[in-house]
């Protein structure tokens, strides 16, 4: 056997993994009831200084899901933003997205200059 044919093989075997894994995650998401997955119009982002944490208001269109998540709160540390996005619920998992860009953007505010305290997310920029 030659070494390159044995490298080709572990590489398919990851691709055919990553293939199991995506198609798991797409059922899960298939099962799911259509009125958990009811899309957010907008998410508001707050950062709360004294907590240093985001809350993330979830907005919907009226009416509103049965047990849809309107708030989510997560801490200011990039591994707990990390931890909620590979959560059960989309919501919370889309917030957890966007608290991560509104992290990112604070994060690269020059030293000189205030961090903003709010985001405010609308459904175009999911």
């Amino acid at each position: 056997m030659v070494e390159g044919d044995e490298f080709a093989r572990i590489v398919q075997e990851e691709r055919q993994r990553e293939v199991y894994r995506r198609r798991k995650v797409m059922y899960e998401l298939q099962s799911v009831p259509p009125t958990v997955t009811a899309r957010p119009e907008m998410i508001l982002v707050v950062y709360d200084v004294g907590r240093d944490l985001y809350e993330c208001r979830i907005f919907y269109k009226e009416p509103r899901p049965v047990g849809g998540t309107e708030l989510v709160s997560v801490g200011a540390v990039e591994s707990e933003i990390l931890d909620l996005r590979s959560h059960s619920d989309p919501t919370v998992r889309l917030a957890a997205d966007k608290a991560e860009e509104f992290h990112l953007v604070r994060s690269q505010v020059s030293e000189g200059e205030p961090a903003p305290l709010r985001r405010m997310f609308y459904a175009n920029e999911f």
